[in-house]
């Protein structure tokens, strides 16, 4: 008897939204890769069964762990595919791709980040730094590149003091980095999603992708944040707005590297200007790298490329 794949996809979603939280806990398997089959479950299951039914299958797969394992499992979890919930609900719906991708975004990396301010809270402090500094020395003698540094001319009082210097500010800056690595598993699904499972709709090219004109009130409250954290020394607002910062920076590169390439593509743009442009970029690579994240953070309000609002 011939099965269609719309028959076996209907019935793969939903078991994979039950047991992958179940099996990652269980078999210490959790990682980006369950989380992305996880989240190509949620497009799939909302394709096809509707957005009801997903947020009782992702529940109830979530519930499971906490219900066989213990509260402790919550832990071990990572709550980054419901942020596909929200994603696979608006293109169901056919909200604008530009607005269902940034809410996407945010709260992909809110919840990739919000299991780790503890841990950047608690390594700022003193004991916490000097453990992981010796940790640090450990791991380089076991690993022989302390012996490969020393040959280099640089001993281990010197390390040490490197480590001491720029660990607080890493440990600082931990949730960033992780919701930035959250944003890019949750950017890398939608992305294939779009093209498996919503392949009517138009995609938007690289050199067109923009974000919603709101968006630059994030940039907004991480400066605030920062300058007022800094000016009151409230350690813990200036590390809000730092992490902030970081984020959105990677999020205008991204940006202003789009509006570059339309520039570079469009006809309108003589190609003598073209060619000094990348000259530029060649020769003056900072300065290019700090002026391709302006123009992407401004053109969130000035929209350079003049792009229609009714676009995505």
């Amino acid at each position: 008897m011939y099965i269609s794949d719309d028959k076996v996809m209907s019935f793969l979603g939903p078991v994979l939204l039950l047991l992958l939280p179940l099996l990652g806990i269980s078999l210490g398997l959790w990682g980006w890769l369950l989380e992305i089959l996880l989240m190509l479950a949620v497009f799939a299951v909302i394709r096809r069964h509707g957005p009801g039914k997903t947020v009782v299958f992702l529940s109830l797969g979530y519930v499971v762990p906490l219900v066989v394992q213990g509260l402790g499992a919550a832990a071990q979890m990572s709550f980054v595919p419901w942020a596909a919930l929200l994603a696979g609900i608006g293109l169901q719906r056919l909200w604008p791709q530009r607005v269902v991708f940034f809410w996407s975004l945010v709260l992909a990396g809110i919840l990739g980040a919000v299991p780790f301010v503890s841990f950047a809270v608690q390594g700022l402090q003193t004991q916490m730094l000097s453990d992981l500094s010796n940790y640090a020395l450990d791991f380089y003698r076991s690993t022989g590149m302390l012996n490969a540094l020393q040959q280099q001319g640089v001993n281990e009082a010197q390390l040490r003091q490197f480590l001491d210097q720029y660990l607080p500010f890493y440990v600082l800056l931990t949730p960033a980095f992780i919701a930035l690595t959250s944003m890019l598993e949750f950017g890398t699904v939608i992305y294939f999603a779009r093209r498996w499972f919503y392949q009517r709709e138009k995609l938007i090219p690289f050199s067109r992708w923009r974000l919603p004109w709101y968006a630059i009130w994030g940039a907004i409250l991480a400066l605030a944040s920062y300058m007022l954290g800094d000016e009151l020394a409230w350690h813990a607002l200036r590390g809000v707005g730092l992490n902030l910062m970081v984020v959105y920076a990677a999020l205008a590169m991204v940006l202003g590297i789009s509006v570059y390439l339309y520039f570079l593509q469009s006809p309108k743009v003589p190609r003598f200007l073209k060619g000094m442009l990348i000259l530029v970029n060649l020769f003056y690579f900072f300065f290019s790298f700090v002026s391709i994240i302006m123009f992407g953070l401004f053109d969130m309000v000035l929209n350079f490329r003049k792009l229609p609002e009714s676009e995505g």
